[in-house]
């Protein structure tokens, strides 16, 4: 098992604190567990900063990026060597937070100046689970940071605008503020440890939503948006296979994943990403019972939750809104969408199932 989890937030939101004690408790249990220390703040205490006029705020950005890949490429080779079979990667802070502190149009052309950097999309999909910490003003501090400069007011601005540079991934967390840290830990635990298949489980809650009736404006102002194109392969019994090629933030990914279906529930076996080549000679053994599924999902958060929303392209009228929650947390469904019902145990409303025709379609009732 390894898994590689980014820990974020604004500054002064906790996150050192919670580093030491993932690696404290997860350590105890026998797991090896690497942190990656904030690659920004290695610079800033170095003697390398932006704030001095040396270099300018865009060149900076690029150093950190540059690092922070280097870093990460040698943590990859150093679980190469590791005879540990349990191993959990954490970064204090990941490849997206840079684009808190620039503009999107910045931040490609640092991409650029990479040069082997293939999309956005690849370094999104390079985490298996993205965890925000929200700072509040009643615990920032800069006493524990030297580097850190900002106000209290600027430092939950910074931390709204390193949630936005996450909101897209397949599975972030938000961590809203408690009254102690020791809750804000806690939290933090459980949300790894479903990571990890231990204790909690988490469950994803379904719902169809008119919308004709839904305030889609906000949806499109407060929200990212992919384009989605989900082709099923053919299967043993039992085995689902799925090809997804995702359009987000002008680059594409390529998605290959297997599941397994144990009691109606979907386990899954394997996903990783694929280039263009796998995916065009992998659509060769798509599963002639199923139609192309295509969908616009949105991404936003609402009260410190995080959802999506896909519009299915050949329905306008009906879509399906996904949160993952923990178990026994409540689910609070925004006040601008209108659901139709719960529909988290439906088969008919499975993607699969739709795809195939055998699902109904997505009108209302």
């Amino acid at each position: 098992m390894i898994k590689k989890i980014v820990l974020t937030g604004g500054p002064g939101s906790g996150k050192t604190t919670v580093l030491n004690k993932i690696k404290q408790v997860y350590e105890q249990q026998g797991i090896k567990v690497i942190i990656v220390s904030e690659t920004a703040t290695e610079l800033l205490n170095s003697g390398i900063s932006f704030l001095d006029g040396t270099i300018s705020l865009l060149d900076f950005q690029e150093m950190v990026l540059r690092l922070q890949l280097t870093k990460e490429d040698l943590v990859d080779r150093t679980i190469d060597y590791s005879s540990k079979e349990d191993i959990l990667i954490v970064y204090d802070r990941g490849t997206l937070d840079n684009c808190a502190y620039i503009s999107k149009e910045e931040f490609d052309q640092i991409l650029e100046r990479l040069g082997n950097i293939k999309s956005y999309g690849d370094l999104i999909n390079k985490y298996d689970l993205v965890i925000n910490l929200v700072g509040s003003k009643e615990f920032y501090t800069t006493e524990n940071n030297k580097a850190r400069s900002e106000g209290v007011q600027e430092a939950l601005e910074l931390g709204n605008r390193t949630l936005n540079s996450w909101i897209g991934h397949k599975n972030l967390k938000i961590v809203k503020p408690k009254d102690t840290i020791g809750e804000k830990i806690n939290e933090v635990l459980n949300i790894i440890n479903f990571e990890l298949k231990k204790n909690r489980v988490k469950r994803q809650v379904k719902y169809s939503v008119d919308l004709n009736n839904t305030n889609l404006e906000y949806v499109l102002n407060n929200s990212k948006c992919s384009c989605i194109e989900q082709v099923y392969l053919e299967s043993d019994k039992g085995i689902e296979k799925r090809l997804r090629k995702i359009e987000f933030n002008d680059s594409i990914s390529y998605i290959f994943s297997v599941f397994k279906i144990v009691g109606g529930k979907k386990i899954i076996i394997e996903e990783r990403v694929i280039d263009k080549n796998i995916y065009n000679s992998l659509l060769d053994f798509k599963d002639k019972k199923c139609d192309i599924i295509r969908k616009k999902r949105y991404y936003f958060t609402y009260d410190g939750e995080y959802f999506y929303l896909d519009i299915f392209n050949d329905n306008k009228d009906v879509g399906i809104l996904e949160i993952n929650v923990l178990e026994n947390e409540k689910v609070r469904v925004p006040n601008f969408v209108c659901v139709l019902e719960n529909v988290t145990n439906n088969e008919s409303y499975y993607n699969k199932m739709i795809a195939s025709r055998e699902g109904i379609v997505l009108d209302k009732k």
